[in-house]
């Protein structure tokens, strides 16, 4: 019985570890298409049926972002509110042709 559960821990373990590697990527969000660059600074989902990953994967990167942006606006001495804007405007610079931007109107466009 200890040969048996040595080995499912084993493979839980295997699947633990590759459990991320299912996950979408930012890249691979951007790319396809359900993701863009808001103006605010911050991911937006665009697709209109978005799964838990995804969710969680956008919430996990925003949340990083304001811990950032906090931090910098306070470096810089300005408040967060136009560090946000100022990253918004760089981000939708550096946004890769065909990935979704949000205009001042809040609708998606490709870049």
């Amino acid at each position: 019985m200890t040969r048996h559960i040595k080995r499912a821990l084993a493979l839980l373990t295997l699947l633990l570890i590759a459990l991320p590697a299912w996950s979408m990527t930012l890249e691979e969000a951007k790319s396809s298409g359900a993701v863009g660059e808001q103006l605010n600074g911050y991911l937006g989902i665009v697709t209109t049926s978005p799964n838990a990953d995804l969710k969680a994967l956008v919430d996990d990167i925003n949340n990083k972002r304001k811990a950032h942006y906090q931090s910098s606006a306070e470096s810089a001495s300005v408040t967060l509110e136009i560090f946000e804007q100022r990253m918004g405007q760089r981000l939708h610079e550096r946004a890769a042709p065909g990935e979704y931007i949000q205009d001042a109107n809040g609708q998606w466009r490709k870049k």
